[in-house]
């Protein structure tokens, strides 16, 4: 009776471990090409940061095209957000603080094939 159960064991297991090897052999021979799409922004600077009053957004951009500007809070909670038509080459804005309190932000510039978050500190 022992020897049956050993038998009946050892060829559930590799059974089982048969399949799983033969699964990962079938997963591994697929070829799987991506493309990857160059970013449009680059070099992106907040400039001073921390700041009291202003900081200047310098970025690159590769085109013309329309970016969105958003600015958060640590809850997610969208405080600020604009629309920019950049050029293609050095931009840069001004940020004004207005009624934001000060701590910590998300800012993120948004095209259409990309998002680039950074953090702001306002003092």
């Amino acid at each position: 009776m022992k020897k049956i159960l050993f038998i009946i064991i050892f060829l559930t297991t590799t059974f089982v471990f048969g399949l799983t090897n033969l699964t990962t052999i079938k997963l591994e021979s697929r070829s799987i090409t991506s493309t990857q799409i160059p970013p449009t922004i680059t070099e992106i600077i907040a400039s001073p940061n921390p700041f009291s009053v202003k900081t200047t957004i310098f970025f690159i951009s590769n085109k013309d095209q329309e970016v969105t500007f958003t600015v958060k809070n640590l809850l997610g909670k969208t405080v600020f957000s604009d629309k920019l038509n950049t050029q293609k080459g050095e931009n840069q804005f001004d940020f004004y603080k207005n009624d934001l309190n000060p701590g910590m932000y998300l800012y993120s510039l948004q095209t259409s094939s990309e998002i680039i978050s950074k953090r702001l500190v306002i003092k």
